[in-house]
């Protein structure tokens, strides 16, 4: 659902630099309350699904949205998750990670990128953005999980 919502063409009349990434929040609260393997399968899945779905370099969401599960799920290991604090704070964490894991990889294979105005300041939007509705998307998926008696695994 984040993919499509993400996709959306309502999403594209609110101008290209508030943008939230929706499925990006979808890979920090399944890393936060989820462990093993499958976080980083989904945080996989997840990008490959949004490469495709987008004009993008094809892999280049699935590297970022893999590592920033990667780095949550494990930077959050002993951390209360139901904490709206930890839940901003890595939610800010993850945003950082995916900005520069883009970056790099733009940056190693020369790719045609952005100057670094935009980038910084649609990195502040981003940020600002995904902090305010990140414990919205939060509440929703564990009302779901809730709602479909499925019971997170960390460990």
């Amino acid at each position: 659902l984040s993919l499509v919502a993400q996709t959306s063409p309502l999403l594209f009349t609110v101008g290209p630099g508030l943008r939230v990434d929706l499925p990006l929040l979808v890979v920090v609260y399944f890393s936060l309350f989820w462990g093993g393997e499958r976080v980083l399968v989904l945080g996989f899945l997840t990008g490959l699904g949004q490469d495709a779905l987008s004009s993008e370099v094809l892999g280049l969401s699935a590297l970022s949205k893999t590592l920033t599960a990667f780095v949550v799920h494990t930077l959050s290991g002993h951390v209360q998750a139901q904490s709206l604090i930890a839940q901003v704070l890595f939610t800010c964490l993850a945003v950082v990670v995916d900005t520069l894991a883009r970056l790099v990889v733009l940056m190693v294979f020369q790719l045609p990128s952005v100057a670094l105005p935009i980038v910084f300041s649609t990195f502040a939007q981003q940020t600002l953005l995904s902090i305010l509705l990140a414990p919205c998307v939060y509440y929703g998926l564990q009302s779901a999980m809730q709602y479909g008696h499925i019971c997170p695994d960390k460990g």
